[in-house]
């Protein structure tokens, strides 16, 4: 590893650091809340931390770009690019809920190279780094070893999937799985990541969404594409499947695409 790519892992800690420190101020605090224009909630929270963590990324590299989920886009066509979302997961957060988590993600030529998933109200983060093994808080992640769908642990979204073919394969998932459940934000991607449970599955989400997820579910051992099973990228359309490995993986895009 070079010393600018491990200079990058720690800067990326440092602004998964200054998010805790933002988002877990207003965590269960009188909120303010607004409405995007696509009805989604937002708050001072997501605003403040999202501020906090450009402010920090302008100083430090200039010539770098941002994407972010509450504000525009700097500099979209740099090398590298650090894609945040400053909460994900503002439902949860609004609710008291601890399973919001604060994504930050950079990228190279629209590839993934860094990736953290932390959530500060469980006190875990999740690191991803490309072609290095995965940890959380500093010890190894690993995904389980479930192969069959019909032994694993599905988590899911579960009312946001565009087109039918998705809809009626995750239905045929969740009647053949042990066991499933609604919810959960990028922690349940964590749960993934640590072999506490073995798929996800997600349709109609943004970069800022998925973008911090790949690097830390790839480096425990898991799989994580979109629907097709094409590599996730910064062009990517939103839906993402994510499994403990490669096998488990294969049969489940086989089956999705079985119902285009």
């Amino acid at each position: 590893m070079n010393n600018s790519f491990q200079e990058y892992i720690t800067f990326a800690n440092k602004l998964a650091d200054e998010a805790t420190i933002t988002s877990m101020q207003y965590f269960r605090t009188s909120l303010d809340i607004d409405n995007k224009s696509d009805e989604s909630p937002v708050t001072i929270a997501d605003k403040n931390t999202e501020l906090k963590i450009r402010s920090i990324i302008e100083k430090e590299y200039p010539d770098h770009g941002i994407l972010g989920e509450e504000f525009d886009s700097i500099n979209p066509g740099a090398e590298f690019i650090w894609v945040i979302d400053p909460i994900d997961g503002t439902r949860s957060y609004i609710a008291g809920h601890k399973d919001f988590g604060n994504l930050i993600s950079l990228t190279q030529n629209k590839k993934p190279i860094i990736g953290i998933i932390n959530c500060p109200a469980h006190n875990e983060r999740w690191i991803g780094v490309k072609s290095q093994d995965s940890t959380l808080n500093k010890q190894l992640a690993k995904t389980s070893n479930v192969t069959k769908i019909e032994n694993a642990y599905l988590f899911t979204s579960g009312l946001y999937f565009d087109e039918p073919h998705l809809r009626n394969a995750v239905d045929k998932i969740t009647n053949t799985v042990r066991y499933y459940r609604f919810g959960g934000d990028c922690y349940m991607y964590g749960m993934l990541a640590s072999g506490l449970i073995d798929i996800v599955i997600e349709d109609t989400l943004k970069v800022h969404d998925y973008m911090a997820l790949v690097n830390v579910i790839e480096g425990a051992g898991g799989k994580i594409t979109d629907k097709y099973g094409n590599e996730i990228t910064t062009d990517s359309q939103g839906s993402v499947v994510a499994s403990a490995n490669e096998k488990l993986h294969s049969e489940l895009i086989s089956l999705i695409n079985e119902q285009i």
